[in-house]
């Protein structure tokens, strides 16, 4: 019995021995932290007017030489905070040369890092002040095994912003795992030159490119794409031909309704869907049947866009008001006094 004491006594006394030593490391990497963020804000306040004077009037000043660490990552954050207010294009470009000129050997070791989060970081920030001198480093881990999905998205991302020309063979091919998702992230960020290269290798295109390609032009509503939307719309089956018409509903417009018009009666409840945002867009008259009918239709999503549609008449509220008065359906009679009283 004795002898379980003892065992027990000493299990007991290393256990607290053990929380104390963890305890006492915890305090030491606090204080280092509280001491390392006390000497950030310090150098922030004696960086934050220099940079403002480079970014804003050009004024270079040799007090700026972040040489540590901790100095760079007060660099970053002052960075960091002026590139969400910003909207100049001379002041980004101006942000962008400091990032370059301070920060590029900061993040090219963080990209050799092993540790993943290090590397994401110097990703993030690298796209953030739109850096150009870390590009072949960036070319350098696409070509790395070890290359997390993640790291390979954001480099292409990055990629995009610098209209990197291969980009539609890194997409087709050499990449085409990568989702449909994934490709339309890094499709919304090329100019339109670039992006025209993707319209022309659409049909040779894998389908979940063809996909975020869609997508984009939906996003982007330029009326220039319509013609190519419309041959997809009449030639194409299936999930294409479905995104083509939500790219079309986007933009809102096209020469004529009257192919469109009989999507009201789909089967597909997008389709009836689409159909009615058209009808709306384009305030066509010969739709209001239809948009009546659509109120009444049984997926919420058409009954939403048919009385969208109907408010955006010069006379909408009226029949709106008259559907909810005298209609024998609750669904519609509720969808009807929503768009009264929310509008356009």
């Amino acid at each position: 019995m004795a002898r379980e004491l003892v065992y027990l006594f000493i299990v007991t006394a290393l256990f607290i021995g053990i929380l104390f030593v963890m305890l006492f490391y915890l305090s030491i990497r606090k204080s280092a932290a509280n001491k390392t963020r006390k000497q950030i804000e310090e150098y922030k306040e004696t960086y934050n007017p220099i940079l403002f004077e480079y970014i804003v009037g050009g004024n270079v000043s040799r007090k700026l030489v972040p040489n540590n660490v901790v100095q760079k990552k007060a660099v970053e954050e002052l960075l960091a905070k002026y590139s969400e207010i910003l909207e100049g294009e001379e002041e980004r470009k101006s942000l962008t040369s400091m990032a370059n000129l301070h920060l590029t050997e900061y993040y090219r070791v963080r990209l050799r890092s092993r540790k993943w989060s290090s590397r994401m970081n110097a990703l993030y920030y690298i796209e953030k002040f739109n850096m150009d001198t870390l590009l072949k480093d960036l070319f350098s881990m696409l070509g790395q095994k070890r290359i997390s999905r993640d790291e390979l998205t954001h480099i292409l991302r990055i990629l995009a912003n610098f209209q990197f020309i291969n980009l539609y063979d890194y997409l087709n091919k050499k990449y085409a795992f990568l989702s449909g998702f994934e490709c339309r992230n890094i499709l919304v960020r090329l100019g339109s030159g670039h992006f025209d290269q993707f319209i022309l290798g659409f049909h040779k295109a894998r389908p979940d490119l063809q996909y975020a390609i869609l997508d984009v032009i939906g996003v982007k509503r330029e009326v220039r794409f319509l013609p190519f939307l419309e041959s997809i719309f009449q030639t194409y089956k299936g999930e294409a031909k479905l995104r083509a018409l939500k790219a079309i509903g986007s933009i809102g417009y096209v020469g004529n309704l009257a192919p469109y018009l009989p999507l009201a009666h789909s089967e597909k409840w997008e389709e009836r869907m689409m159909a009615a945002r058209l009808i709306g867009a384009m305030k066509a008259k010969e739709g209001i049947g239809d948009l009546i009918r659509l109120l009444h239709d049984r997926s919420w999503w058409v009954r939403s866009q048919a009385g969208q549609a109907l408010a955006k008449f010069p006379e909408g509220k009226t029949t709106l008001q008259e559907i909810a008065e005298t209609t024998e359906d609750p669904f519609a009679r509720d969808m009807a006094i929503e768009w009264i009283n929310k509008g356009v």
